[in-house]
């Protein structure tokens, strides 16, 4: 499959880890969530792409739903 941006065929899949913050200010006082998906780069443009899990999204849903609560 080719890059949806340049439409080269030079995507490789990197692991990784990422930390995971919640935005402004209010997302100081909010745990942040660690990701570690396998993320899919173009080598050419640059261009990464990667699925958050399933379990982790929850989280950032119900940290993003907490917020909106507040405001």
């Amino acid at each position: 499959m080719s890059c949806k941006r340049c439409g080269e065929d030079t995507r490789s899949k990197f692991p990784t880890e990422m930390n995971v913050h919640f935005p402004g200010w209010g997302g100081l006082e909010k745990q942040s969530v660690w990701v570690f998906p396998e993320v899919l780069v173009c080598l050419n443009c640059g261009l990464a792409e990667f699925d958050v899990p399933v379990r982790e999204l929850a989280t950032l849903v119900d940290g993003s739903s907490a917020k909106a609560k507040v405001s």
